[in-house]
């Protein structure tokens, strides 16, 4: 089967430290507090005053007519919104969408209710009067709500408004579900199913029905954050390449790209197992990369929110770097811009193409965070979803 060279580019990111990789790489040295007061959420958050909120994107921000938000949530907007911000750049070039241009996403679960519980207990006070209920439900249902409440609203916006016409996939709910878009995106341009494929995810909006599910999976305090993350996989320049292609230069962009090198999945089903899936992801990873962990300059673990799934993490990563001379930096964005689901590691996929690009990475040092050269042109990211479901995959720079 003929392959083709993947080339991954054009980011797109939005969160609370702003809307690109860089002035997120600058807000993380410079140590800037980005969180906002969460006065505005519909009830209390346990334990937080602030959290990592972004603006809900408007019709005009978004380029869409008003009614398309009110068919969408919070999360879904934020997603056409990072789609926006990617396909910024290529549409410069040419034109954008058609049926070889895919769509590969990773969508939180829905976290808000349908209608509020002072409304349904009007409207069984109300059963045996049908006008009084229409007049309830006139008032109290939001139009569109049920559309409105579907993730599939997400990929239905985003392919309607660009023309994304090609072969798609969702994947929800938990943080594998970005690398997961990644993997299969990558592969859909390599094998040559689209000419190009948009690869994004999403967070959930914060909201106290979050942490209603969060609690219920085991949270163990982190702040949560809101966002999306999106990048373009297209072919590029040089021929058939690997399964996940291999570096170059864009049709058309003339400048360096990076790529995914290579990937693992695995699952761990519970606790006593979840060390061994993540393990054995990272060297799935690392084998079809072509590389072994000596290899890896730079570690974005998944921003785990629960406490068996950090611990677990941990544990892999000591077993996988265990012989290598100088185990390379382990960092998370966390710190600027909460923890974000699925969103998390797709972010992070895009603060390691742009430390790639420059050669430099980032380091935890205590409260601070230092910038430094980048040992080896690869970086390993990590999703470990709350169920066990695990990806890993290795970025490359291409060759300078």
């Amino acid at each position: 089967m003929t392959t083709h060279h993947v080339r991954l580019s054009a980011p797109g990111l939005y969160t609370a430290a702003g809307t690109d990789p860089g002035v997120l790489w600058e807000t993380l040295v410079a140590g800037k507090d980005t969180r906002r007061p969460t006065e505005a959420l519909a009830g209390p958050w346990p334990d937080f005053d602030t959290a990592f909120l972004v603006d809900d994107p408007d019709a005009a921000t978004l380029g869409v007519h008003r009614r398309v938000l009110r068919t969408s949530e919070k999360q879904a907007r934020m997603a056409l919104y990072g789609a926006r911000l990617a396909l910024a750049g290529p549409a410069e070039r040419g034109p954008v969408g058609g049926p070889g241009w895919g769509l590969y996403l990773g969508l939180p679960t829905v976290d808000e209710e349908l209608l509020r519980f002072g409304a349904l207990d009007r409207l069984h006070k109300a059963a045996g009067s049908p006008g009084e209920v229409a007049a309830l439900y006139g008032r109290e249902v939001p139009p569109f709500s049920g559309l409105s409440h579907l993730n599939s609203t997400a990929a239905a916006h985003i392919s309607a408004v660009f023309g994304l016409t090609g072969a798609m996939a969702a994947y929800s709910p938990f943080s594998e579900a970005g690398l997961t878009a990644l993997i299969d995106g990558a592969l859909s341009v390599a094998e040559g199913e689209n000419e190009a494929a948009l690869v994004g995810a999403v967070s959930p909006k914060v909201h106290p029905l979050l942490f209603a599910q969060y609690e219920e999976l085991g949270w163990n305090g982190a702040v949560p954050g809101e966002g999306a993350a999106f990048l373009l996989a297209e072919r590029a320049d040089g021929g058939p390449g690997g399964a996940a292609g291999s570096g170059g230069s864009a049709a058309g962009s003339g400048t360096p790209g990076a790529r995914l090198a290579g990937y693992g999945r695995a699952f761990g089903a519970g606790a006593e197992d979840r060390t061994e899936a993540i393990a054995e992801a990272v060297h799935a990873a690392l084998e079809t990369a072509g590389t072994d962990a000596g290899g890896i300059g730079w570690v974005l673990p998944d921003a785990a929110w629960t406490t068996d799934g950090a611990r677990a993490q941990s544990a892999a990563l000591d077993r996988v770097f265990a012989g290598t001379a100088d185990r390379p930096a382990q960092f998370t964005s966390e710190r600027a811009t909460g923890v974000l689901g699925p969103a998390h590691p797709l972010a992070h996929t895009l603060l390691a193409l742009h430390g790639l690009a420059s050669g430099r990475r980032l380091a935890a040092d205590g409260d601070a965070v230092r910038e430094e050269a980048l040992p080896a042109p690869r970086a390993l990211v990590l999703a470990c979803g709350a169920r066990g479901q695990v990806c890993a995959v290795v970025l490359e720079g291409a060759e300078k």
